[in-house]
């Protein structure tokens, strides 16, 4: 059996290289303290209104020493800009003049809070702990529509994190204004009797993309918050614990199939149900918080996106829920990888959430913290005695109280046959920042089962009690970010190590290796070079996933048994090339094998790219790749063999028009072509995305994506027919269209509507068959055609509605009315041939599911 050797991990080299360059490079922190930004006490509160009329405003110390970032960068900025700075026991007032030559030319596009438009800004960025990688960002626009981002290490940040703090605009007749009241008791400062807080306004222009900054921050530099200005005149702030309780109550009524059985949609029974629960937010301290909530509802967040996964991989879906979207900064995983530890969408997506609490922020000066500890778990439906006319038992109508589920109302037969395990999920992180520019910290999660599959009363059949068990999991992991404090060197990585917790005697993965109770796995990786500055810019990486690292009880692993080397070389010139406003290109090459001691080589892959920003702030960006000595150990369910999988080359491109205007498009599209040897067939094929924004008038937004997907591959794997390996060349389309409207009555009443139909069809044919060679490989040159009984052709549609009335009627307390539709296709009757065509097939007449949900909360402040 053919090997290849595995090189010995560059990691410590690297990691000491990348150190003493940090070490050796100057210290840079964002501008002199001789151009700091003044901030003077009031003793009144300010009115907020948008409108710097009040005599405080003309008290405070006037900075307009603001200099262009975007597109000449440190050029004299084409508007002027006036910024004034106030403060009281409880709030940050921020107060900004933004100038205009143009008045009738400025944008004031309104959105939804959180997701403003493309539009003239302000945005207010503090880092009060002035410790250089930490920052909140307040941003309000000129049609008043409130926005807060979180960001973290330096660079990194999340739209996310959600505040509640207030803002408001007003028109001018030479420009607009904005008044910002940001309470202290969001911001995280250390006790002392004055304070310096880091601090950036950003305004921006949107006729003509201008970033204009209150001190420059290049855009060249792989650095941000340590490049803030700073803020002085802070004095005598009190320490504020905070007490904040949002009840709510929702009350839903359901209309979906009795049947479970996919092809018997009617009839259909309503069933209404109602919740109570509570959030409640504590600031421990002005550098700690405890967040928790009790039998929490989504049921106003957007459903997923459909789509077609014709991988052998697990589909990554993005969080939505904001109580795992809040605060979670200190969660993000160092770098990019496959090693994620902490995957929000285990917890509560099929057992509901009886409560969670969360607990972040700073234990000293350098070192934070955050805990996450979430329980899950929910009853199943009585079983009922009795046969119907329909020979199924009849509905169990009757309202039970649950212990499991003690703050829900809603009868039995709206619970689930067989409830999932009650589990415990817990989280915990601390990264310490000895020096700026070095982070190190550690993850530890677990997922702790609470009870099993068969409600306690295990079988006496062995097959049938392991089959009860229910697997948990622990992970840990070390890391660390080291950069130098310009930002243009840096390395990263992460030690991952993973035990098996209970479940099954023996737990198959996909690509055969099984996973016994007790089980060690562990990971790694790391990455670093040259990450900022002009023209040229490096990284190198490798990645090593042993067979047995399993930390999707947890956390987000696509895949185990891989170790990777990548290396990218780019130019860039973010400050502009030429006529364009922004441009780079950059070659990458990644080769992969498995860990398992075989040295299977899985992938060589080799991508050239480039992307640039044209002079009218249109968009374009282009990919060209090539995947050759590809094989693929998961094909083939258990069994590990090394499936070969043909050579494929792409082109990718995808291009922008100016989002600014009231129309504006984007467009993706590739084509690619894989290279079988005989008999098997090459195949070209593409598929492409557009996406249309209608801005008629400043209070409605139109979205509308259509896309038409193909997938490109060699024969894929059928099944096992009496011994024979069977495989189909998969000829598969799909189709979505997607709408999202918005109407915004006014900046705190929206009307959001969301709307995505999904077709999708596989066609196999012509079928192969073939047998592994005397190394255990299966190459493609060993199928041969045949002929077979199976029939994996496969054709499937849905319908997905979603409409929410939202409105925040009082700072942080808001009124949901949500209507939501879920249709799927009827089956196809056994025994006749699918369809395959992308027309949807009997998509009306197929289980179809209705839920009206009406949901206040209410905010208490204590």
């Amino acid at each position: 059996m053919s090997s290849v050797s595995r090189p010995r991990s560059t990691a410590p080299v690297l990691m000491g290289l990348l150190t003493v360059l940090w070490a050796a490079s100057p210290r840079a922190e964002g501008p002199p303290a001789s151009s700091a930004i003044q901030a003077r006490r009031t003793l009144k509160p300010i009115q907020l209104d948008g409108r710097l009329d009040e005599a405080e405003w003309a008290e405070a110390p006037l900075y307009d020493r603001f200099v262009q970032t975007f597109p000449k960068n440190g050029a004299a900025p084409s508007e002027r800009t006036d910024l004034r700075v106030l403060y009281d026991d409880d709030n940050l007032y921020v107060g900004i003049l933004a100038r205009d030559s143009q008045p009738q030319l400025i944008n004031r596009q309104l959105g939804r809070r959180d997701r403003p438009p493309e539009s003239d800004s302000v945005t207010v960025m503090v880092d009060s702990a002035h410790d250089h990688r930490t920052a909140y960002a307040f941003t309000v626009n000129a049609g008043g529509i409130l926005r807060d981002v979180l960001y973290f290490e330096d660079i990194k940040y999340t739209e996310d994190w959600d505040a509640v703090w207030d803002g408001a605009a007003a028109d001018l007749p030479d420009g607009w204004s904005a008044e910002l009241v940001i309470p202290l008791h969001l911001l995280r400062f250390p006790e002392a009797p004055t304070h310096t807080f880091g601090l950036a306004v950003r305004r921006q222009l949107a006729r003509t993309r201008e970033v204009i900054d209150s001190t420059l921050l290049p855009r060249n530099d792989n650095a941000f918050v340590s490049r803030f200005g700073h803020l002085e005149g802070l004095e005598r702030i009190p320490q504020r614990s905070g007490l904040q309780l949002t009840p709510y109550v929702a009350a839903r009524f359901g209309m979906s199939p009795r049947y479970a059985d996919p092809a018997r949609p009617t009839p259909r029974l309503g069933s209404p149900s109602a919740d109570v629960g509570v959030d409640l937010r504590a600031a421990l301290t002005s550098d700690l918080t405890l967040t928790a909530t009790v039998n929490p509802d989504f049921g106003q967040v957007e459903a997923d996106q459909l789509i077609l996964n014709l991988s052998t991989f697990e589909q990554f879906f993005p969080e939505k829920r904001p109580f795992f979207l809040q605060g979670m900064d200190v969660f993000q995983p160092v770098g990019e990888s496959s090693q994620t530890l902490f995957y929000t969408r285990r917890i509560g997506l099929e057992t509901p959430i009886l409560a969670a609490v969360k607990l972040t922020g700073n234990l000293t000066d350098t070192l934070q913290v955050g805990v996450l500890d979430a329980v899950v778990m929910g009853p199943s439906a009585p079983r009922t005695d009795g046969v119907g006319e329909d020979g199924e038992a009849p509905p169990d109508r009757r309202i039970r109280f649950h212990p499991s589920r003690p703050l829900h109302l809603g009868p039995n037969n709206e619970l689930p046959a067989q409830a999932g395990p009650a589990q415990n999920f817990l989280t915990v992180v601390l990264r310490q920042q000895p020096v700026t520019g070095v982070s190190v910290g550690g993850t530890f999660a677990a997922a702790t089962p609470l009870s099993d599959l068969c409600s306690g009363i295990l079988p006496s059949d062995p097959a049938e009690r392991d089959a009860c068990r229910v697997a948990g999991g622990n992970a840990a992991a070390l890391d660390w970010d080291v950069r130098s404090t310009d930002g243009a060197w840096g390395v990263r990585g992460q030690l991952t190590g993973s035990r098996v917790a209970g479940g099954p005697a023996g737990r198959p993965l996909r690509d055969g290796t099984l996973l016994r109770p007790g089980d060690l796995g562990m990971g790694a990786y790391v990455s670093g070079g040259k990450q900022g500055g002009e023209p040229f810019r490096f990284d190198v990486g490798y990645e090593y996933l042993s067979p047995r690292l399993e930390l999707s009880t947890t956390g987000y692993q696509p895949t185990q048994n891989l170790q990777e080397a990548s290396g990218r070389v780019s130019f860039v010139r973010p400050t502009g090339f030429g006529p364009l406003l922004d441009f780079s290109t950059s070659v990458q090459g990644i080769t992969s094998w498995t860990t398992d001691g075989r040295g299977i080589r899985l992938s060589h892959k080799l991508t050239v790219g480039a992307l640039a920003t044209l002079p009218g702030f249109h968009a374009v960006e282009c990919e060209l790749g090539q995947l050759t000595g590809r094989s693929d150990i998961r094909e083939i369910p258990l069994t590990g063999i090394p499936y070969e999988r043909p050579p494929y080359r792409y082109v990718a491109c995808s291009g922008s028009t100016d989002r600014n205007r009231a129309l504006s498009f984007l467009v993706d599209g590739y084509v690619g072509r894989i290279s079988a040897p005989g008999p098997l067939p090459s195949k070209t094929g593409g598929g492409g995305a557009l996406t249309m924004t209608w801005r008629p008038t400043p209070r409605l937004e139109t979205q509308l994506t259509s896309e038409l997907l193909t997938n490109l591959d060699g024969p894929r794997y059928v099944g096992d027919e009496d011994g024979r390996l069977v495989f189909g060349q998969l000829h598969p389309r799909a189709m979505s269209f997607t709408l999202r409207q918005l109407l915004v009555l006014t900046p705190r009443l929206t009307l959001q509507a969301y709307a995505q139909f999904f077709s999708a069809y596989g066609r196999y044919g012509p079928f192969f068959e073939g047998t592994p060679d005397a190394n255990g490989r299966l190459p493609l040159a060993r199928l041969t055609p045949t002929t077979t009984a199976l029939d994996p052709d496969f054709h499937e549609s849905a319908l997905n509605l979603n409409a929410v009335l939202r409105w925040e009627y009082r700072l942080g307390s808001t009124l949901y009315f949500v209507y939501s539709r879920a249709q799927t296709e009827l089956p196809t009757t056994p025994g006749t041939a699918q369809v395959t065509r992308l027309a949807p097939n009997q998509l009306l007449d197929g289980a179809t599911t209705d839920t009206w949900l009406l949901k206040w909360s209410h905010q208490w402040g204590l």
